[in-house]
């Protein structure tokens, strides 16, 4: 979960992305696995928005997308699904933490990274393939 206005935890897991999207080129190209940054910050992140943040951290033109929610209704039913808390820091941004979660092919997450070493999510991810 990511704002593109954040220069502290999700531009790191941008670069943590664009990482995993190398280590995890195979499955990528072969179909299996999909990338997700979601922001949720919709009042700010637009299409424009979420492909730039993309650009920025190196995204390899395949198999990592950055989406939003609609509107508020949509933010609240996916903070309610992924047990989540978006809580304004006053001043125009977000107070948050971040990690990186897997979620299945039914949209249940599974298991749940700290910041700041992508290369056990890859191996996580390849098991799970498995």
């Amino acid at each position: 979960f990511i704002y593109t206005r954040c220069l502290t935890y999700c531009s790191l897991l941008g670069g943590e992305f664009a990482q995993l999207q190398t280590q995890l080129a195979t499955p990528i190209k072969e179909g299996k696995l999909r990338l997700l940054s979601i922001s949720f910050d919709p009042t700010h992140d637009k299409p424009p928005q979420l492909a730039a943040y993309l650009e920025i951290h190196r995204d390899h033109g395949t198999g990592w997308l950055a989406a939003r929610p609609v509107d508020a209704d949509a933010l609240t039913r996916l903070e309610q699904v992924f047990g989540v808390t978006v809580i304004s820091d006053g001043l125009g941004g977000f107070v948050h933490n971040a990690a990186i979660g897997i979620v299945n092919p039914q949209g249940q997450l599974i298991e749940i990274f700290p910041l700041g070493d992508p290369e056990p999510v890859g191996r996580a991810v390849l098991q799970y393939l498995q």
